[in-house]
């Protein structure tokens, strides 16, 4: 059985899988107990092409292709789950080209600490073309993570207090342990939509079970950030997604339990920095329209999603 298998969630992006692979076949772990599976989340470009020919090349060991037809990255790792009978799987991005000895210091760290349930490295955001100033403020929205050069324990109620997607590698009976499997609460992204959080929620029931995340620097990768990305708009919608799942998350994360009193203080909790935050931008939008920084408008459409997401959770509960 595989200690660890590369999981690469795709859809439509066969120009950067094709490095992501590139950084896979430099992999300077020798040993064959690894593999990496695509999970082609309904491409309609070169996808195919690009791993039948890393497959055929035969440096990647185990590569192979599977096709799941309901579109979500949510479903795309449920079914690398499937998939595979690896102790772990490692959560890699199309667009993140992991170092040449990634898989090594990986499989290194699960055997060291044998409590962990999921482990995140240190993802470095690589620009496209370089961002003005905004856009470089918000390096932390695109899964950069750098919490030090020492092995880190993350703790509950702490900062940090989490674990990015990128490069996350989970301990499969962990995930069978804290039912995500079964009973997943939040939706990722699904095709161009920016619905988010829900790497945070496998996170957060993970340690709720009882498992230990952990943060490994020695596990780099570089995170590339297309140039279409490098917008205000597009942060807008990307904070917009963060926001919708943030009650969520914030239960998750200090383990609360699915009560009517703590929906309702949650909602009126948001509801308060809500109203707030859009008292100000409608002042700022009538009395100086053209001095409304690109700040203030990101975190209006934060603000914004965690309105939206306070309702759906008032409403809702846990159940998606």
């Amino acid at each position: 059985m595989d200690q660890v298998t590369l999981a690469i969630c795709t859809y439509n992006n066969a120009r950067l899988l094709d490095r992501a692979l590139a950084a896979i076949e430099r992999q300077d772990h020798t040993s064959k107990n690894w593999s990496t599976l695509v999970i082609d989340n309904n491409s309609t470009d070169d996808t195919a092409a690009v791993v039948d020919r890393y497959a055929a090349a035969g440096h990647i060991p185990g590569l192979r292709r599977v096709l799941e037809c309901r579109q979500g990255l949510t479903h795309a790792r449920r079914r690398a789950v499937a998939e595979t009978n690896s102790e772990w799987i490692a959560l890699i991005d199309d667009d993140c080209f992991i170092a040449p000895d990634w898989v090594r210091q990986t499989i290194a760290f699960c055997h060291a600490h044998p409590q962990a349930g999921a482990i995140g490295g240190r993802t470095r955001v690589a620009w496209e073309v370089p961002p003005d100033q905004t856009v470089a403020r918000y390096r932390a929205s695109f899964a950069e993570q750098d919490y030090g050069d020492q092995p880190l324990r993350i703790q509950p109620a702490a900062s940090p207090s989490h674990l990015v997607g990128a490069g996350l590698v989970l301990r499969r009976q962990a995930l069978r342990d804290c039912g995500w499997l079964d009973a997943g609460i939040l939706t990722d992204r699904s095709g161009r939509h920016l619905t988010a959080g829900g790497d945070t929620e496998i996170v957060f029931r993970i340690r709720n079970t009882g498992y230990e995340l952990w943060y490994n620097p020695a596990m780099s990768l570089e995170h590339f950030i297309s140039r279409h990305r490098l917008s205000v708009p597009y942060l807008c919608r990307l904070q917009r997604g963060f926001g919708q799942s943030r009650p969520i998350c914030k239960s998750l994360q200090f383990n609360r339990q699915d009560t009517l009193a703590w929906r309702t203080h949650l909602f009126w909790d948001h509801l308060r920095m809500f109203s707030r935050v859009a008292r100000e931008y409608l002042h700022y939008r009538v009395s100086t329209p053209h001095a409304l920084s690109p700040d203030y408008r990101i975190a209006f459409h934060f603000r914004l999603g965690q309105m939206e997401g306070a309702i759906r959770f008032l409403l809702k509960g846990y159940h998606p």
